[in-house]
């Protein structure tokens, strides 16, 4: 699935701003059922915005160091 470029380029931002929260609901609420849960889900949400934060970091660092060229290998000798 391929998204668009503004909606893919804010999607760790969206991420850490929901895990954020989550986090902060489990700090501000701490007994309870709901803390673990908001506590999971707001330590999931981080995780997934780091990810694609450095896969995305990954991508554009790779995509700078290879322009795409093909390599040409020199023939094969005579034997």
């Amino acid at each position: 699935m391929r998204l668009a470029r503004p909606v893919y380029e804010s999607l760790p931002l969206v991420y850490a701003a929901i895990g954020g929260v989550a986090l902060l609901v489990a700090y501000l609420d701490p007994e309870g059922r709901q803390t673990a849960i908001a506590l999971v889900i707001g330590l999931m949400a981080e995780i997934a915005a780091l990810t694609v934060f450095l896969r995305r970091q990954d991508y554009r660092a790779l995509s700078r160091e290879y322009s795409g060229e093909v390599i040409d290998f020199p023939s094969r000798l005579n034997r």
